[in-house]
Formats: C-alpha cells, structure tokens, sequence
C-alpha cells in the first residue's frame, strides 16, 4: 500500500506571543522544506524541537492525516493548509485507526516505524486561541503519533508513504487512545496494551499508571 504524502514541514523554535500570552520558545510554526532533506535517528536535520517531550529517537517524526483536517475545518478559522499541530508529515488515506504501533513505512529513502500516539500540548490551544482544543483532540481521538527512524536517509516532498510491514498482533493509535481516554477502566484493554511487544516505554508508564488505579 502507498499513501499521498501532502507535506513534509520543518521549523525553528522562535520566540512567540500567543494572544497576549507570556512569550515562549516553540517551533510549531512548520513550514514544508524544498526539493530533499537528510532523516536521521533524531529527525529531520533541519527540524527543531524545544522541549523534551517533543523529539529524540522514539519522536524523530511527528504524523498527521490530511483526513482529520475537515473536523477541525469547522473548528479552526483559516485552516493551515499544512501542519496544522507542528507535524513534520501531513498524509492522505492514513488515520489513527490505520496506524498500528510498530508498522513500517519506506518514505524516500528511509524506513520509518509507528512509536506511539502523539500527546497534545497547551502549545496547540494558544497557537489558534481555543481554550479546550487539547480535550477536543483527546475526546475525538484525534491525536496524530510519532514514528521513530530505523533507516536513515534522503527524504523529498515528492516521496510517498509505502507500507512495508504490519505488525502483529495489532493495536492501533486509536485503540490507545481510545483506552486512554474513553475507557480507561477496561483492565482487559489495558492488560492487552501492556503486554504489547511494541509499545515503547513512555507508552507503557502511561498505561502502568492507568492499570494500578485499577488494582
């Protein structure tokens, strides 16, 4: 399977006022880079991240589908035409529920792996001025996810998405999201996430912490 590639966007952490807001370093502000651009473990050569939630190897690449866009059409006024939430990779035909953790992707001459879900940020909510749109994305399991890099490499706009390798047994982006944020009392869910051979470890404290409120 291959899958359209609308953008691929970088950025820089610059300093920003949001609304009158106390001025911070962000870098969600991406724009898409011309002709090609080396990917390497950590990312993007020339992306930048300011804080440590936001990149290394597990969240070399921040994902969104150009799907999810229509949602937040109606929500957002004057819509981006890309990296809407500061993602590196905005891709038609790919949601959370196509995305399962561990799946690999060739995207140029790369191979690149589905970590774990994305968790959104106040950034985000201060970027378009609405308070709840952090829950908004929680509550409509639309969150995006990171990829980590297993094979570094040149990347050009023009490249797809070609999906290499599904990973068993299955467990979606949106599976985990919804665990999380719709039924985390579901011990069974939870217990099937934790012994998951590919969730990585910020995943797993997340649904360790979910399991023992339970206990």
């Amino acid at each position: 399977m291959e899958y359209k590639v609308n953008y691929i966007s970088i950025g820089k952490v610059e300093d920003v006022t949001f609304n009158n807001q106390k001025t911070k370093k962000t870098a969600i502000f991406k724009e898409p880079f011309e002709s090609k651009m080396y990917l390497s473990k950590k990312g993007f050569v020339e992306d930048q991240q300011q804080y440590k939630g936001h990149g290394g190897p597990e969240k070399a690449i921040c994902f969104y589908s150009k799907d999810n866009y229509a949602y937040w059409n109606d929500i957002i006024d004057r819509l981006p035409k890309y990296a809407i939430f500061g993602e590196n990779i905005t891709v038609s035909g790919l949601t959370e529920k196509d995305l399962n953790i561990g799946d690999t992707y060739q995207l140029g001459e790369a191979i690149i792996q589905v970590s774990c879900p994305r968790q959104p940020c106040a950034t985000i909510a201060l970027r378009y001025g609405i308070k709840d749109l952090v829950k908004r994305m929680a509550d409509n399991l639309k969150t995006g996810c990171y990829f980590r890099v297993i094979k570094e490499g040149d990347v050009s706009q023009n490249d797809n998405m070609k999906l290499l390798n599904t990973c068993k047994p299955q467990l979606s982006i949106y599976e985990l999201n919804e665990t999380r944020y719709k039924d985390s009392s579901n011990r069974e869910r939870i217990e099937y996430i934790l012994n998951h051979k590919g969730i990585n470890e910020e995943t797993r404290d997340i649904f360790n912490k979910l399991h023992k409120r339970l206990s």
